[in-house]
């Protein structure tokens, strides 16, 4: 045999070896967990999974206990809200691995998203601040500007102390201002490792169409129904937004969102129509590049 002929069918192995090979998995990784949380192994045995552990491959997990878990694989969120079962497949999709929306939005939104390093250990010590507070009376400051001092610290990274500001305007200030504290301070628990109580208090608020935080709460809300599957409460949420023509990096932001969205309920051309107006925002930013690559993909 030629050394010609032997390279040729040497690197024909080679192709047929890495064709052949399995792409490494992509774990589910548990990031948060109020409740119980177990995977199936063999027929009738549940083991069960406690926050950093990674949910084995292929498997049913089960959720109880009144439960509340955030999961990720890859670049996905996923939270589940209700105790049930689920396949850990289908969590976790086909495209693990693709950029989610939250990779997607970028630094414009990331105040929406933050969490601090040590969230569980702030959270525990905020609950147990409130259970020793219970008895407190809160009276309100004159003086205080909850909104704009909370901002101020929540911008710093203080959550703990803008969570306070924030709770105090959601008490005291009336309108839309009350409703902005409320928004924020749903913020700043969510910033604090406590997303069960953030959603709590996010899906209690109604904004109106002219208040000046509708945009990140737009974002904000929208994220969370959609990393839930809730995807009919997420274009309500769009909707509401959209239907005021917005424009602007927000607007494009929703575009976006609302294509996972509809893409989540099985409307593929809805989905579509919403990338493209997404690109027509702005073809040449972020979000309206990867808007245009989903159109072509």
């Amino acid at each position: 045999m030629n050394s010609r002929l032997f390279s040729i069918i040497t690197v024909f192995i080679i192709f047929i070896c890495f064709a052949v090979m399995p792409l490494a998995a992509v774990s589910l990784d548990i990031d948060y967990l109020d409740g119980t949380l177990e995977y199936r192994e063999g027929q009738d045995t549940w083991l069960e999974l406690g926050i950093g552990d990674s949910v084995p491959e292929n498997r049913t997990i089960r959720l109880s206990g009144r439960g509340f878990a955030e999961l990720s694989a890859g670049n996905k969120k996923i939270t589940l809200t209700q105790d049930g079962l689920y396949e850990s497949a289908d969590l976790i999709g086909t495209e693990p691995d693709k950029p989610g929306f939250r990779q997607v939005l970028g630094s414009k939104f990331s105040s929406l998203f933050n969490r601090s390093e040590n969230g569980q250990n702030t959270v525990a010590a905020v609950r147990g601040a409130e259970a020793e507070s219970d008895d407190f009376i809160s009276w309100e400051d004159d003086s205080a500007d909850y909104l704009a001092d909370g901002m101020g610290l929540f911008n710093e990274g203080d959550y703990a102390g803008a969570k306070d500001l924030f709770e105090e305007g959601s008490l005291w200030e009336t309108g839309a201002v009350q409703r902005e504290c409320t928004f924020r301070l749903g913020l700043s628990e969510q910033a604090l490792g406590d997303p069960r109580t953030a959603r709590k208090t996010l899906t209690s608020i109604r904004p109106e169409s002219d208040d000046p935080f509708l945009e990140e709460y737009t974002i904000a809300m929208a994220t969370l129904y959609i990393e839930s599957m809730d995807y009919q409460n997420a274009d309500d949420v769009l909707s509401v937004f959209l239907d005021t023509g917005p424009s602007g990096d927000a607007a494009q932001a929703a575009w976006l969102l609302s294509a996972y969205s509809l893409e989540g309920q099985g409307d593929s051309a809805g989905s579509r129509r919403s990338l493209q107006e997404a690109v027509d925002q702005g073809p040449n930013t972020e979000i309206g590049r990867a808007a245009a690559e989903m159109l072509n993909g």
